[in-house]
């Protein structure tokens, strides 16, 4: 590593790369970049970053880590220094993926932080975000998807609480309710994980997986199950493992055993940017992150856009062509105010001290992204059985059917100043066989829809969010978080479908054979859906 120049001396930032031994012996790969005017004798903030999943890290100031996010650039120009990390089974980075353990891919990142402190004498120090500590580093976080999922496993397991501000984009709060929402594999998007975790960011030199997951997920798939030792692995290495104290019996099959109890993190200051129309981590991941972090006391701050996981059309999304401007899936803003630019100023504030800095451009209301720079604020996200509810009467859909929608009037019709929706759905209804004896599991998909005056589509799925519904019985579930703006005369509907792309071979008809089942079910029961009454629009 380069030399800090001398006290009254100064030059050009650099980049260099740095290895170092990981918690289980492995290398951990990272670069750091220097903050871009480096003046010897001065200190300066650092900020963390990690990619997303099957990616690897950012190597120099020209570039943007991934699709959403802050790049590097923008951050050492405005004074910060930057470490980007290659996760565990990434890159440069040794050991086999583990999908943020915090018994492995934890350590590794306690060990980048133990780093910094002990070699980059341009660190800047002060206290922590929960007072604990007088002399702690100034460090913030960014980084989407895979790379918000470390910041939560740093808030949650670093003993010294050394993050003080962190950013996390589309991340999950509960892997097993993204991957297996209801019990129920999402197809298409693990399918696609594992492909991307399979190559990681260089190719198939070697086996990135750890040998539990390259068992346990393709079996998962192919049985239209999850297995038990595979739902608490998924749960351990989620933030709702921690903010829930949820215990678990192991860490990747019998003989093992998590390291750390479930525990809630300390007090941070976080701003989550989450996509609402991300189909593998809803909004709704976003809102339980967000109540989370905020039961602790910090400064926490909670905004959407149109860009997330969806960006990667690794999953079909026709309504956002049909309704939505072109190339709105790759918007980063809330009505006006773009993620980069909010970043700064977020990390000016608590990172710089620089006071008001935050509140001088971004809302403390949760910003909801409707299209483009369309998008309300919120004083309190409507959720559950605030909604307006609407009722279900034997709505009959056939199981194993697919993307052809029975269509659930709710009554709510949007008036003459047309009517906005953001929030969390509830649905309560009980699924019945209509014909006795039928043999197989039937499973069927709910989503909220508007039906469109003429001459458009008549139907619309609201930010292409379903949930699937596995078996007949009694399902209460929130749905995924939406938001959407109806014009006069557009209705608000309920679509439940018999099978649906987002589930391509894994919802009534599947790859296990014996499972199989075209089975017509009843639906019965309510809905309760996050009509605003007065809604905010957003600057």
């Amino acid at each position: 590593m380069p030399p800090t120049p001398a006290k009254g001396t100064s030059r050009a930032g650099l980049c260099y790369n740095i290895y170092v031994e990981g918690g289980h012996g492995e290398k951990v790969a990272f670069s750091v970049c220097e903050p871009g005017f480096l003046e010897g004798g001065k200190t300066y903030p650092l900020v963390l970053h990690s990619h997303g999943f099957g990616g690897s890290r950012d190597t120099g100031p020209n570039n943007v880590p991934g699709y959403a996010g802050t790049g590097t650039g923008m951050l050492v120009a405005n004074g910060y220094g930057f470490i980007s990390i290659d996760e565990r089974g990434h890159g440069e980075s040794g050991g086999t993926i583990r999908a943020m353990d915090p018994d492995y891919e934890g350590k590794d990142l306690i060990a980048v932080m133990d780093w910094a402190e002990t070699h980059l004498d341009w660190l800047a120090y002060g206290s922590n975000a929960d007072g604990s500590n007088s002399h702690s580093p100034i460090i913030g976080s960014i980084g989407g998807s895979y790379g918000g999922m470390y910041q939560y496993l740093i808030h949650d397991i670093d003993p010294r609480h050394r993050v003080i501000a962190m950013v996390p984009e589309y991340a999950p709060y509960d892997l097993n309710g993204s991957m297996f929402p209801n019990e129920v594999p999402k197809t298409l998007w693990d399918a696609f994980l594992f492909v991307s975790g399979t190559i990681a960011g260089n190719g198939l030199d070697r086996l990135h997986f750890d040998p539990f997951i390259n068992r346990e997920l393709p079996a998962a798939l192919l049985s239209n199950s999850e297995s038990p030792a595979l739902s608490d692995f998924f749960r351990y290495h989620s933030d709702r493992y921690f903010c829930e104290g949820l215990p678990i019996a192991s860490n990747g099959g019998p003989g093992t055993s998590p390291e750390h109890a479930p525990l809630p993190g300390p007090r941070v200051h976080a701003m989550l940017w989450q996509g609402m129309r991300d189909t593998l981590f809803d909004f709704t991941n976003a809102w339980r992150n967000y109540e989370c972090l905020k039961a602790a006391g910090g400064d926490v701050r909670l905004l959407s856009y149109q860009a997330g996981h969806n960006s990667l059309q690794a999953v079909p999304d026709p309504d956002e062509l049909l309704y939505h401007p072109l190339g709105d899936d790759l918007n980063t803003q809330c009505g006006t105010l773009e993620v980069r630019t909010a970043t700064l100023a977020f990390f000016d504030e608590y990172l710089k001290g620089q006071a008001g800095a935050a509140d001088r451009i971004i809302p403390r209301r949760i910003c909801l992204s409707i299209s483009g720079t369309d998008a309300v604020l919120v004083d309190t996200l409507i959720s559950g059985h605030a909604g307006t509810e609407a009722s279900v009467q034997n709505a009959m859909v056939t199981a194993g059917i697919p993307n052809v929608p029975t269509v659930v009037d709710t009554g709510i019709t949007a008036g003459a100043d047309g009517l906005v929706v953001g929030g969390i759905p509830r649905l309560e209804v009980s699924v019945q066989p209509l014909v006795s004896g039928a043999r197989g599991v039937p499973i069927i998909f709910a989503g909220i829809g508007i039906w469109h005056s003429p001459p458009a589509p008549l139907f619309e799925l609201v930010d292409n969010q379903i949930s699937p519904l596995r078996d007949v019985g009694e399902h209460d579930i929130d749905m995924s978080g939406v938001a959407a703006r109806l014009k006069p005369g557009e209705k608000l509907v309920l679509l439940l479908y018999g099978g649906h792309d987002q589930y391509l071979a894994n919802g009534s008809i599947n790859l296990d054979l014996p499972s199989e089942a075209i089975l017509p079910v009843t639906v019965s029961g309510k809905v309760w859906i996050p009509v605003l009454s007065t809604p905010i629009a957003a600057p």
